[in-house]
């Protein structure tokens, strides 16, 4: 279900054949100029171009002792080459690069000479495979945002909207190339779709291999590593294409406490590669957005239920409040120490003139009220306002 080239089956013949030569080499590769090599990374990186430009073959001048000591020693290739891994040059690593090719052979020269010469086979034509790389240069400036996470995004939708999952694959579409020509992949090729194309973004992305699934279930399967904000993340968009035009993100820039059924082998299982890849998922302000959308409607009847029982008790403490107050109505003494006063005439003078202070003047030098022919108070008074209104009324006509 999930197969993976070279490595995972032998989709690939690697012949590795060190031919000694003992006489002159010069007639062999004088008509190509060795590339100078120093290192296993330089080496492998050359090859790398090699295989990018489609050339059969190629000269390598091995200019360090040390070099030439690990090719002769080990005379291994195979998995060196295909863990192989150049931050820099990531396009021209081993780990992408040789998937493309069905043969590798190698030819030593003698030891004085240092020169390797190596031939390669291809999957696809030159021009396709000039034309893919073209093709993905363009897509990745389309796609490319403002951010790192938003390209990676465009991206895993990008491939999973462009093709489908290969259930019925006899040995074809295992790369990207040979997947984009159909429109069909295996994982093998969703994982090296996104690694050309973030690549050529700038973006640090890896390929790993090792198996999906679980106990008897797993099966060989190949995923991405992704670096956002200076963490990597788990990435698998063959497990989130659903179909059609679902789109899932079960599997997209996880970490590995949250990346279930994925288990590296080989190198990627090593310490040092494990050790690198975060624990938790990348979270992003789209995830915030997208949590909370999801979890709204679970929120919805409990927040009514809230709202309900809130107005419940806000109504019951008003109705508890009116019952317990109740106004003193008039009249009523509201404290008994209080002085009771005499309402019947004023206790002390009015600070404005008024019939009160003509009152007080007489009943103070007579203190009955018959003085002036009054019988009481209340007579005085009443002669008193009837006089006033009849002035009041008197010069109203004489204005007039």
């Amino acid at each position: 279900m999930f197969p993976v080239t070279l490595i995972m089956k032998n989709k690939i013949l690697i012949i590795f054949a060190f031919i000694v030569i003992i006489s002159c080499p010069t007639t062999v590769h004088a008509k190509s100029k060795p590339i100078s090599v120093s290192t296993q990374d330089e080496l492998f990186t050359a090859i790398g171009h090699q295989i990018l430009n489609h050339k059969t073959q190629e000269f390598y001048y091995i200019a360090s002792d040390e070099l030439s000591q690990q090719i002769t020693v080990n005379q291994d290739f195979e998995q060196p080459f295909c863990d192989h891994y150049n931050p820099k040059d990531p396009l021209a690593s081993g780990c992408y690069t040789h998937f493309a090719i069905s043969d590798f052979r190698i030819s030593w020269f003698t030891s004085r000479s240092r020169t390797l010469n190596i031939k390669l086979s291809y999957y696809v034509p030159a021009d396709t495979m000039k034309e893919y790389y073209t093709e993905m240069s363009n897509l990745a400036k389309e796609l490319r945002k403002e951010n790192d996470f938003e390209s990676i995004k465009a991206v895993h939708n990008y491939i999973i909207g462009r093709v489908e999952y290969d259930h019925n694959s006899l040995g074809t579409n295992y790369t990207d190339i040979e997947g984009f020509r159909e429109n069909r992949m295996v994982c093998q090729g969703y994982s090296m779709a996104t690694y050309v194309i973030l690549s050529y973004m700038g973006i640090p992305v890896r390929i790993v291999t090792g198996t999906g699934g679980s106990g008897n279930k797993a099966e060989p399967h190949a995923w991405n590593i992704v670096q956002v904000d200076g963490k990597w993340y788990n990435y698998d968009a063959t497990w989130d294409d659903e179909g059609g035009s679902k789109i899932s993100y079960d599997y997209f820039l996880k970490g590995s406490n949250d990346f279930p059924y994925h288990n590296p082998s080989g190198i990627y299982a090593s310490g040092d590669f494990t050790n690198m890849i975060s624990n938790t998922s990348y979270f992003s302000p789209t995830d915030f957005r997208y949590n909370l959308l999801m979890i709204l409607p679970k929120l919805i009847y409990p927040a009514i239920a809230v709202l309900v029982i809130f107005c419940f008790i806000k109504i019951k403490r008003r109705s508890a409040t009116n019952k317990s107050y109740n106004a003193p109505s008039v009249g009523v003494v509201l404290n008994d120490d209080f002085p009771k006063m005499d309402f019947d005439k004023p206790t002390t003078p009015n600070p404005t003139p008024s019939i009160f202070d003509d009152y007080n003047d007489q009943n103070n030098s007579n203190n009955n009220y018959s003085y002036n022919n009054y019988n009481s108070y209340n007579d005085y008074k009443e002669e008193k306002t009837t006089t006033s209104d009849k002035t009041s009324s008197l010069s109203l006509r004489l204005d007039n």
